[in-house]
């Protein structure tokens, strides 16, 4: 005899999880003045006006005052100052 309203549910073994799309992908996460950048090539340009770096095929351009690199890794950079806008090309 079968319960009405139960049903056997499957798990979809080709869900990803949430961290799952950050590897090997360039993320980006702002928090007040500071802005962590992961999945960088390069530095490109580097002034207390404007820091531009390379993602691979895309760039970020940081505006403001006071700009500077605080971390640099292999895997990225934290871009710290009074960040008044970014620009994103490729």
């Amino acid at each position: 005899m079968k319960k009405a309203g139960t049903k056997k549910l499957k798990k979809d073994k080709a869900k990803k999880e949430p961290f799952d799309y950050y590897f090997s992908k360039p993320r980006i996460e702002m928090n007040g003045s500071e802005c962590l950048v992961d999945g960088l090539d390069g530095i490109i340009e580097y002034s207390d006006k404007k820091i531009q770096v390379s993602l691979g095929s895309q760039f970020i351009t940081f505006y403001g005052d006071d700009l500077r690199i605080n971390s640099f890794t292999r895997e990225g950079a934290i871009v710290e100052g009074n960040i008044m806008s970014t620009e994103f090309s490729s």
